[in-house]
């Protein structure tokens, strides 16, 4: 049962369908030189601008936003979110784009759908690594939040909510992958709570427009269900479920609702190797069964559970995890990289920020 999310400004309610729509006014990008200026608009904001609000990006409609946007701390908002997008389009964002393009498309194809397990709000790298696919489901603990009405905060909250919201985002935008704990403390703020702001931002970051936003349920567990194009036009649909994945949380529900998808790619990164724990071993046998293709990193599904029925590509380079997590040492899995010919990748990948020591493994059902 769908319900309509009330985000963002009092008289917004977003329940439009990822239907045919109007062609997309291409905005701003993060990315692009800086704007010489936040022009005054009219009109009420919508999910959209709350997104280019949060990213440091003009708004094209929100009155009352764009007077907040004139202000020296809003510029200095604007300053700080450019300079992190900057760094993660240069380190990340582009090199995994280019490499899935030499190395993923000719083989798993375009559309279909991603399962992101672990991936919480990590919609920006997701598309970066499968930019052709129809829809994207990720999976996380943290809750699916809301923005509250923007335009009536006074303007010493909400500035105070806008550096929470950068400092739970720089790791991201930095090394590529989200710290729980810290999202934890920064997205309690009650004006920007749970993963939605996150959302909304990454779709005005790259270049997209968000279409509709809405609360669903999925298998008993909360979620949103995100309509948005990119760049180009190219409509996708962004699921988030807040749900548990072990195995006292990983039921019928959940499990039919994913299942439903028709998920042919499953992606790890930066899992907490969670994969290797038996209290997971339903989960890991869903997306074992479910998929078509894995691509992941070290703290993905151990190499051990993988059968004859699968087939491998190697990237980067394997011998051992970051100190933190090093009792998950795989022999197997090194040993495989010894053995068998592998391609370099250019960025880093999950824990493993330095390229020299990131690896991804592609797994193909035969």
């Amino acid at each position: 049962m769908k319900r309509p999310v009330h985000i963002l400004l009092p008289i917004l309610v977003c329940l439009t369908t990822c239907g045919p729509s109007k062609p997309p006014v291409r905005p701003t990008q993060a990315g692009d030189d800086p704007p010489s200026d936040f022009r005054v608009v009219t009109g009420e904001a919508g999910p959209d601008d709350i997104g280019h609000f949060l990213a440091g990006l003009p708004v094209r409609y929100g009155a009352a936003l764009s007077q907040l946007q004139q202000t020296p701390e809003y510029q200095e908002h604007h300053r700080e979110m450019h300079a992190l997008w900057r760094i993660a389009e240069r380190s990340h964002v582009s090199l995994m784009h280019n490499w899935s393009s030499a190395e993923l498309t000719s083989v798993i194809g375009s559309g279909g759908t991603v399962l992101y397990p672990f991936g919480g709000p990590d919609l920006l790298y997701v598309r970066a690594m499968f930019p052709q696919a129809r829809t994207y489901a990720l999976m996380g603990l943290e809750p699916v939040g809301d923005v509250s009405a923007l335009e009536s905060m006074p303007p010493g909250e909400l500035f105070a909510a806008l550096a929470a919201f950068r400092q739970a985002t720089r790791t991201q935008l930095a090394a590529g992958y989200f710290i729980t704990k810290d999202m934890k403390v920064e997205l309690e703020h009650k004006s920007l709570r749970g993963v939605l702001p996150i959302l909304l931002s990454t779709v005005a970051l790259i270049g997209g427009e968000v279409e509709s936003a809405t609360l669903i349920t999925a298998g008993g567990n909360p979620g949103i269900n995100l309509c948005f194009r990119d760049a180009g036009g190219g409509r996708h649909t962004a699921f988030y479920v807040s749900g548990d994945l072990s195995n006292k949380g990983f039921k019928g529900g959940y499990r039919e609702w994913l299942a439903s998808l028709g998920g042919t790619v499953t992606y790890f990164k930066a899992a907490s190797y969670l994969m290797t724990d038996n209290g997971f071993s339903q989960a890991r046998d869903f997306f074992l069964s479910q998929s078509h293709f894995i691509l992941q990193d070290d703290s993905g599904i151990p190499f051990r559970y993988f059968r004859q029925d699968w087939s491998f590509r190697f990237y980067g380079n394997y011998e051992h995890p970051i100190e933190f997590f090093a009792k998950y040492q795989q022999e197997d899995l090194r040993q495989a990289y010894a053995n068998n010919p592998k391609s370099p990748i250019h960025f880093g990948s999950g824990y493993h920020m330095n390229p020299d020591g990131a690896n991804l493994l592609l797994a193909i059902k035969k």
